[in-house]
């Protein structure tokens, strides 16, 4: 099939969000969901759905949100215990024309607290442990929306979903493609996030229609397992459940958490081949992986991992778990705002030969052709600079999301003309792939601390964790996180030959390591808690 084809008669891409698992379900193919447990908005607790389950269920929390209130226009703030669920509710909203605003359950009560007063939401939909939090000010989060929706339970001052269920269903009313339909936050690692404005045509025309694309081995096939894990807050979910509508795997795990007690369960009976998951879930699988009794990931032909570089040490043991003769390991670049604008892949032999390589700076990928431009620019004039010199790394895509809601000076500090500022600094080699050092803010020139974490990681030991932090005319502090908050000294020593000059480390345990909720590492946080007031190398303008 050509690049230029459509995947679909269906054209799934080109549904609203509101009414695609109705679509997918006139099709009639068959697809099974194996839930790690039950959905919060499913009173029948079932753990195994079909399309056709699923579109009812989106069609019924449409009639349960619109018996709260909720109508076309309305902002409404999804902040819940992580499940598929969240994608559901965003998806019964939108089809009654009302904006999710999408809060991952990992925000603190403050933050929230925030974010709901940035959107004046109508609506809140929550459950009781996350409702029954205290802010700094001792503050209930019921006080910062007009109503609360609580899924869970009865509280006072708020409405349970069970007694909103079973009402008339109201029609589909969702926006037009260049309408504000949805927001979601950024990773906040440097305050309060951003919250990006999405609308139809970016998310699905733009962002989702790339990932539908038939490209064999590297996407979904029809007797494909899928494994999700994923915060289905976030825009990654999205454009995720497009494609796995449109291209139909015959599986798809939906996966809570990454609980290794569960996983192994669900794994051993259903086998999956393809698991997509963060960086933090992959490291919470790695003692179920390296465990040969179990053969959990025995049949994986291809691991996917977004949002933030994955170790090494990592990669090579869920390769080396895959029985699979050629298992690859599919690793995206991209941001919230802009969608996948490169992509790299790393075989078995290569993950192997890495421990014994020369260190070297993180490949992730070319751009993908027709779809995203970048180049590299001198920070301060915006020159481009030669290929294998170090710049800010832009980026142009179609995909480019429309702004920060209520935020527009954040949005054009980034915003240059039609190319988007990553924040990150880059090499661009003669072949057009990009290779990454740093986040501008945690920049020294001649040193890349990105590769040396990925070399000091590669030789401790497992559920070790390192936070290189730079400080003017100083060697990098390095915050190593272990499993019980030591570190010996010659394990130390080892790891750290043969690089360039660092800090004595500052050992904490793996539990107090402080992370987003798509399991990023705060270096902010690390800088203030110990750091204080020492400068940054970099300017910081563009986190």
């Amino acid at each position: 099939m050509a690049m230029g084809e459509s995947v679909s008669n269906l054209q799934l891409w080109k549904s609203s969000l509101g009414l695609l698992f109705d679509r997918r379900a006139e099709a009639g193919k068959a697809m099974v969901f194996r839930l790690s447990r039950p959905l919060d908005i499913d009173p029948t607790g079932q753990d195994i759905l079909d399309v056709e389950a699923m579109a009812q269920l989106v069609r019924r929390t449409a009639a349960a949100l619109h018996a709260a209130g909720l109508r076309r226009g309305d902002r409404f703030a999804v902040y819940k215990e992580n499940h598929f669920d969240c994608l559901l509710l965003a998806a019964a909203g939108v089809r009654i024309g009302a904006v999710p605003v999408m809060l991952s359950g990992l925000l603190s009560h403050d933050t929230v607290r925030a974010l709901l007063q940035r959107v004046e939401a109508k609506l809140l939909v929550s459950n009781r442990r996350l409702l029954e939090s205290r802010g700094s000010d001792g503050d209930s989060l019921v006080s910062f929306a007009e109503r609360t929706v609580c899924l869970d339970d009865r509280l006072p001052d708020t409405l349970a979903f069970a007694d909103l269920c079973g009402g008339e269903e109201p029609p589909p009313n969702p926006v037009g493609d260049d309408e504000l339909m949805m927001l979601t936050h950024t990773s906040g690692t440097t305050g309060i996030p951003k919250l990006i404005m999405y609308t139809p045509r970016k998310l699905q025309g733009e962002m989702a229609r790339l990932e539908c694309r038939h490209l064999p081995p590297i996407t979904f096939r029809r007797n494909d397992t899928v494994a999700m894990f994923l915060p289905y807050v976030h825009a990654r979910s999205f454009t995720w459940i497009y494609s796995v509508l449109t291209l139909s795997p015959a599986k798809v795990l939906l996966m809570s958490d990454s609980d290794p007690e569960v996983v192994g369960r669900l794994f051993r009976q259903y086998r999956p081949t393809v698991i997509e998951a963060l960086p933090v879930d992959f490291s919470q699988l790695e003692g179920l992986a390296g465990d040969g009794r179990f053969g959990a990931f025995r049949d994986v032909r291809m691991f996917i991992s977004n949002f933030d570089a994955v170790h090494w040490s990592t990669v090579r043991t869920f390769l080396n778990a895959s029985a699979h003769r050629m298992p690859l390991w599919r690793e995206g670049y991209g941001q919230s705002e802009t969608g996948g604008m490169g992509m790299t892949f790393i075989t078995r032999q290569r993950a192997n030969r890495r421990r014994d390589a020369q260190p070297g700076p993180r490949k992730v990928g070319r751009p993908m052709p027709g779809f995203v431009q970048l180049k590299v620019v001198d920070p301060k004039t915006f020159a481009p600079v030669p290929n294998g010199s170090p710049g800010l790394v832009l980026a142009r895509t179609k995909a480019r999301c429309i702004g920060y809601y209520r935020e527009p000076e954040r949005w054009e500090e980034k915003a240059v003309g039609e190319w988007w500022n990553t924040g990150d600094i880059g090499i661009k080699t003669r072949t057009g792939a990009l290779k990454l050092l740093d986040r501008e803010v945690n920049y020294a020139p001649g040193v890349s601390c990105l590769e040396q974490e990925d070399v000091i990681v590669d030789r401790l030991p497992e559920r070790h964790e390192v936070a290189l932090l730079t400080v003017p005319d100083q060697p990098p502090v390095p915050v190593v996180a272990t499993p019980e908050g030591q570190l010996g000294r010659e394990l130390w020593e080892e790891a750290v030959r043969g690089l360039p000059e660092l800090a004595e480390p500052i050992v904490i345990a793996f539990k107090d390591m402080p992370r987003t909720g798509t399991g990023k590492i705060l270096r902010e946080e690390l800088r203030r808690r110990y750091l204080g007031d020492a400068d940054h190398v970099g300017s910081g303008r563009w986190t």
